[in-house]
């Protein structure tokens, strides 16, 4: 058989039956595709549960309390009198923050004076209390536009000249790419790229520590340096045709099942896929290949996730890291893949904006080639070669 077929029909049946290989290679990237964004279906935050304190108790604070309880973000589950009540609840898990309501504040605003009003909240699901901040913050100051309209039209200005007045400038925000504003189209598309990376890396540390640990995996005994090299480039093709099925099922089948914007031509983008798959293989056959036993693979390599989700730089602009780090993203992947795939499916950019991460990915290509080779050669090829 041809050296590069047989490597690559090798490479194949070797993850089959490997059932920790194909669990993790095969299976867990399907599940984890399907299963991952289910909390996210929701898009944004709605209706989350706050509560409110009058001490006021005015026709002026009611109004309050219900543009509050209008705003699409938040709802007044919870009526309290004292606001020990209602840090209590917040603890308990039944709301998610509060508003306070002074007293004397509608005389204070008949009067003139500023006026004070408490927010309160859980800060540990960040997203949540942002939105219950944001609803309130808006429902507050609606409700002082409002105010300040009316005493400008008592002081003789017309309608016009008091809505100018009151607010000189206008703010219209426009999101150009997250339309929705919404977590899960902004961190889905990133971490399915991650997936792979991961999947990938730990996978291959299992079957290499396997093979190492064995013994007995040696089987291009008597081939030539230019056999086994095209065996090695077989196994490469191998896991580069696998994931690229997999880089299909996340872009196509899997964004429109969760209607993720997506806005890049598929020539495109399988012309950026093939140094990004190929740049991927040779990093896990150059790190995780120098696994010498098969529970190493997961000891150290699992923990890897979480930094490279944050070298990835979607999390955390690269142009603000540290000097160092920024130079160490470069050297992982999944930082070119995700930039150059956000820019072209999310962000609508053409292929010569993306140019600088093709180009990377491709001098990845050439950094990795050497580990992965040697690293290929030490498990299965010979021992004098």
């Amino acid at each position: 058989m041809i050296p590069g077929l047989h490597g690559f029909v090798a490479t194949l049946r070797r993850v089959g039956i490997d059932g920790g290989a194909l669990l993790l290679m095969v299976g867990a990237i399907g599940l984890y595709s399907v299963f991952y964004p289910l909390p996210y279906l929701e898009q944004v935050v709605r209706e989350t549960p706050v509560g409110v304190v009058d001490l006021d108790r005015s026709s002026l604070s009611r109004q309050l309390v219900r543009w509050v309880d209008a705003h699409e973000a938040v709802r007044v589950a919870l009526r309290a009198i004292d606001p020990a009540e209602l840090e209590a609840a917040v603890q308990a898990g039944e709301i998610s923050g509060y508003l306070v309501i002074p007293a004397g504040f509608r005389a204070d605003v008949l009067r003139g004076r500023r006026v004070v009003v408490v927010y309160g909240g859980d800060a540990d699901r960040f997203l949540v209390f942002k939105q219950v901040l944001g609803g309130l913050a808006e429902a507050t100051g609606t409700l002082s536009a409002g105010i300040e309209v009316r005493r400008l039209q008592a002081a003789g200005q017309t309608s016009g000249q008091a809505l100018v007045a009151q607010g000189p400038v206008t703010l219209r925000l426009r999101p150009l790419f997250n339309t929705r504003e919404s977590y899960g189209s902004y961190l889905i598309p990133a971490v399915f790229m991650l997936l792979l990376q991961q999947t990938l890396l730990i996978g291959t540390g299992l079957i290499y520590g396997t093979d190492a640990a064995s013994g007995g995996a040696r089987a291009t005994a008597g081939l030539s340096r230019l056999e086994q090299l095209g065996r090695f480039m077989g196994s490469c093709l191998a896991l580069v045709a696998l994931y690229a099925v997999h880089l299909a099922f996340h872009l196509g089948f899997c964004f429109w099942l969760f209607d993720v914007p997506r806005y890049g031509g598929a020539l495109t983008l399988a012309v950026f896929a093939v140094p990004f798959l190929l740049a991927l293989v040779l990093f896990a056959q150059a790190i995780g290949g120098r696994c010498r036993e098969r529970e190493a693979s997961i000891q150290i390599l699992l923990f890897t996730s979480i930094p490279f989700l944050f070298l990835a730089g979607f999390a955390w602009p690269l142009e603000l890291m540290p000097l160092p780090l920024r130079w160490l993203a470069q050297l992982v992947p999944v930082t070119a893949g995700i930039q150059g795939f956000l820019r072209l499916n999310q962000m609508q950019a053409d292929f010569a904006e993306v140019g600088r991460w093709w180009w990377t990915l491709w001098g990845l290509c050439l950094l990795y080639a050497w580990p992965a080779w040697r690293n290929w050669r030490r498990v299965y090829g010979t021992p004098d070669a």
